[in-house]
């Protein structure tokens, strides 16, 4: 009797294990995806809350100053190139240490023509989670080489800047038509553009000021004031990846850029393009990182994420009508937007 117990205990037979490796395979290609996409869930549950942050960082700035931070000034008497908006909101962000040992005077964001930076130390260190969404493949550094002038001050030959996936809305550029383009693309016009229709406008030679709660006569709740820019844009001729961020240039988002009327511009788009468009006009800035018609990226499938003036986030579909998106980038255009 014990001998037969003994021959009838054996191992698997080689179907059996082939069998139940097939099942743990199944499973795990049913598992996973439902794992990735609690994941994506999480991670875009997450970059809402960083909007959702920065409007409450804008707001409260607005208590303290009534007005919405301006994002762009002109270049100083010498050149120097000014402060962003991201950096003016330093305090609503937890970072009240680092923004006060900033100056704003004497000082060029930018390093250009070998003018001082005098926060070098800072923004070299300085990184603000609530500016990047755990989504985005871009890069989250910059690095720039420090001119002579800032060298003289202690800085190292570079320096590296935290680049940041979330842009503030200018305006829009076809006043809520549905046209993505002007007739004559390769010439600049002003004619029936609005550049200053937004909330994080540039103070420049149109005299315009920063813009307070009372002038978003369109209502806070449809009127967009920061979007998403963490994903890569396509170039539409050789399908290139790049990384065409408003904050990616010298400054990182700590710049506003050159300013004025015609010069570059940092951390701001006004909307000429839809959401993840491929396309456009390389002369006007589309391709360039740091021009004014950035387009609106996002890691997140089939669209991105918006906060609107009144601190509510969406998630605004790629597909939304382009003549739609124009008006929400408007502060006071006066037409109905509906559903979006």
């Amino acid at each position: 009797m014990r001998m037969n117990n003994r021959n009838q205990q054996r191992g698997f037979t080689l179907i059996e294990l082939l069998v139940v490796i097939a099942i743990i395979a199944v499973l795990v290609a049913l598992l996973l995806p439902a794992v990735q996409q609690a994941r994506e869930a999480a991670r875009r549950s997450s970059c809402k809350n960083n909007l959702k942050q920065l409007g409450l960082a804008l707001h409260n700035y607005h208590d303290v100053h009534r007005v919405f931070p301006i994002a762009i000034v002109p270049p100083d008497s010498a050149g120097r190139r000014g402060a962003s908006w991201l950096t003016r909101i330093l305090p609503f962000l937890d970072q009240a240490p680092a923004y006060n040992q900033i100056t704003f005077s004497d000082t060029d964001w930018t390093m250009q023509s070998d003018r001082i930076n005098r926060n070098w130390s800072i923004t070299n260190t300085l990184r603000v989670d609530t500016l990047n969404c755990p989504s985005s493949p871009l890069p989250t550094l910059r690095t720039q080489n420090t001119n002579a002038s800032t060298q003289g001050l202690g800085a190292p030959g570079s320096i590296a800047y935290q680049l940041v996936n979330y842009v503030g809305i200018a305006g829009s550029y076809n006043r809520g038509s549905d046209l993505i383009c002007c007739p004559n693309p390769s010439v600049w016009t002003w004619f029936a553009r609005s550049n200053w229709n937004g909330i994080l406008i540039s103070a420049d030679d149109r005299g315009k000021a920063p813009v307070a709660m009372a002038k978003v006569t369109d209502g806070t709740s449809n009127t967009f004031i920061v979007g998403e820019q963490s994903n890569y844009t396509t170039h539409p001729t050789n399908g290139a990846r790049l990384d065409a961020r408003a904050c990616n240039h010298d400054g990182g988002p700590w710049s506003c850029g050159a300013g004025g009327t015609w010069d570059w511009w940092l951390n701001v788009t006004i909307v000429r393009f839809p959401i993840h468009f491929v396309g456009g006009i390389e002369a006007n800035g589309h391709y360039t990182p740091y021009k004014r018609h950035t387009v609106l990226t996002s890691a997140h499938t089939g669209g991105a994420q918006m906060l609107l003036t009144d601190g509510s986030v969406r998630f605004v579909s790629e597909n939304i009508n382009h003549g739609t998106l124009t008006r929400l980038c408007d502060k006071a255009d006066n037409q109905p937007i509906g559903d979006f």
